[in-house]
């Protein structure tokens, strides 16, 4: 919903007198913002985006300037803290925000309107998970790092050793965003690192009139 300069002007106004009723309270203070439009962000005392923040209190105001919009901010030490989707208005959150990412993202619009950033030193990403690919002149297998064969997987980061031991057949992986391939007269070894999301994961050979036997994994969260 489009609102007038006039209107904006007044939001502008608010902003400018709230941040200075605030100045003096502990910790950083940071202005998000949501509308007009599909627009979102929440920026420092310099107007730079807010990326990575030192863990501690800090103070969020927020200039909600759409009623078919909303600003919430979630994250790790149990906050949560939102405007009104069908309001419009200046609000103010003191949350204390610990280690770990936090996001804010309009509730209306998740998937269109999201942005994050981290605080402190957050905990590292899991290592990824290994697989082997292996193909030879008679089969094709998924295997896990020990060995055993692959029934289904996790949405999640992994490095698949791809193992090709023969000059007859090659070894594809396809996937959501993912195809990755030897060539036919490669014999060796790679390594493939991907992130893999839900849906089907095929192995196979891309020779015609192959008698191995292709393989499907469903990757399920």
């Amino acid at each position: 919903m489009r609102r007038s300069p006039t209107v904006l002007a007044a939001f502008a106004i608010v902003l400018a007198l709230t941040l200075a009723g605030v100045a003096g309270a502990g910790g950083p203070i940071l202005r998000g913002s949501v509308g007009p439009g599909f627009a979102i962000s929440l920026l420092d005392g310099s107007g730079s985006p807010v990326s990575h923040l030192d863990p501690g209190p800090v103070t969020i105001v927020v200039s909600d300037q759409s009623d078919e919009h909303n600003f919430h901010l979630q994250g790790p030490g149990d906050v949560s803290v939102a405007t009104a989707v069908d309001g419009i208005a200046t609000e103010t959150f003191t949350p204390n925000l610990v280690d770990g990412k936090y996001t804010f993202f309009c509730d209306a619009h998740p998937l269109r309107m999201t942005k994050s950033f981290t605080v402190g030193t957050p905990p590292l990403p899991p290592p990824p998970i290994r697989l082997a690919l292996t193909v030879t002149s008679t089969a094709i297998t998924l295997t896990t790092a020990a060995g055993k064969p692959v029934r289904g997987l996790v949405p999640g980061t992994y490095s698949v050793v791809v193992r090709d031991r023969t000059k007859l057949q090659n070894a594809r992986l396809i996937g959501p965003g993912v195809n990755r391939a030897t060539s036919v007269a490669f014999v060796g070894t790679a390594t493939w690192k991907m992130t893999l999301s839900e849906g089907a994961l095929r192995y196979r050979s891309d020779v015609r009139k192959t008698k191995l036997r292709a393989g499907l994994i469903y990757i399920v969260a």
